[in-house]
């Protein structure tokens, strides 16, 4: 299957390790490593939609029982698979270098799916003041900053 369906279940299975491909029957899915959640492409043109307007619907199968399944639009779950994986590979680095991680990966579903991620907020770089505040902060000890700050108010 090469649609927009197949192609958002396939970036979200290439997030490792949050999840991983596996092959159901004839069709690759993204199994979640976390809780066993299965993620299966909507085959959109069997239900008669023209793949110029395919909107990239995805099955999620809750810990993988068919009995707990929704159809969600695909671009829903790849932003919350996204944003997990760019907090788990992430601990610890600057907010600049997290911005520029996300960039890249919104720019390579993108590519891969046709379709846009849903991330409204831009992450910023912290400013220079907070940057001499925390680097104070280390250097003084949190309290006695606050109380020199509170000194010079």
């Amino acid at each position: 299957m090469t649609s927009k369906s197949a192609a958002i279940v396939g970036f979200i299975a290439n997030l490792m390790p949050l999840y991983e491909p596996e092959q159901v029957g004839d069709t690759w899915c993204a199994r979640s490593l976390t809780d066993g959640t299965l993620v299966l492409p909507v085959d959109e043109a069997a239900a008669g939609v023209d793949p110029d307007e395919e909107q990239g619907w995805v099955r999620v199968r809750w810990q993988g029982d068919p009995n707990r399944e929704i159809e969600t639009f695909g671009t829903n779950l790849a932003t919350l698979a996204v944003i997990r994986y760019i907090e788990l590979n992430s601990l610890g680095q600057p907010a600049k270098k997290v911005a520029v991680e996300l960039e890249h990966l919104e720019q390579h579903f993108i590519f891969k799916t046709g379709c846009s991620l849903y991330l409204h907020a831009e992450i910023e770089a912290p400013s220079a003041l907070m940057v001499a505040v925390r680097k104070a902060a280390g250097r003084m000890g949190e309290r006695a900053l606050a109380d020199l700050i509170l000194n010079a108010i």
